[in-house]
């Protein structure tokens, strides 16, 4: 299951793809940096903001029963700004996943409305494989081994 979060965090923090994160009590790991702003927190506090796409550890992969998929949108003629581009990362509330604007294929307009023709896919999860690797590498990472060495 795949959610949109925003991250703060101090500008000499690094975030990355594949970075678990607890959010809310709930352990993701992040799949897609979607966007990144600064902002300021009193005087002299900067942060940077991430818009994240983060999928939440061990939940039910509902991406994969989804393939491209091609849909048209009628939108006012004063919503023009909210009409996707090729690439936005949107949210299907008819299917509850997320997906990506692959292509426009048609404009039209007609009785004062714009419809628009898309085609986009599903956003791929991660699978538990790839996340159980990822976990494995980040443990090693906080371990250290200590050598243990016999007295004579």
């Amino acid at each position: 299951m795949l959610e949109k979060i925003r991250l703060r965090k101090p500008l000499d923090q690094k975030v990355a793809v594949g970075d678990m994160i607890t959010y809310q009590t709930t352990s993701f790991i992040i799949i897609n940096i979607l966007d990144v702003g600064l902002a300021s927190w009193g005087k002299e506090s900067i942060f940077a903001v991430y818009t994240c796409l983060v999928q939440q550890l061990n939940s039910p992969n509902l991406s994969e029963n989804y393939t491209t998929t091609q849909t048209e949108l009628a939108y006012e003629l004063n919503e023009q700004r909210n009409i996707s581009r090729v690439g936005d990362i949107i949210y299907d509330e008819n299917t509850g996943i997320w997906v990506q604007v692959n292509a426009i294929l048609a404009i039209r307009y007609e009785d004062e409305k714009i419809y628009v023709k898309y085609e986009f896919d599903p956003i791929p999860e991660w699978s538990p494989k790839e996340i159980s690797k990822l976990q494995d590498k980040r443990r090693l990472q906080l371990m250290k081994l200590v050598k243990h060495e016999q007295k004579r």
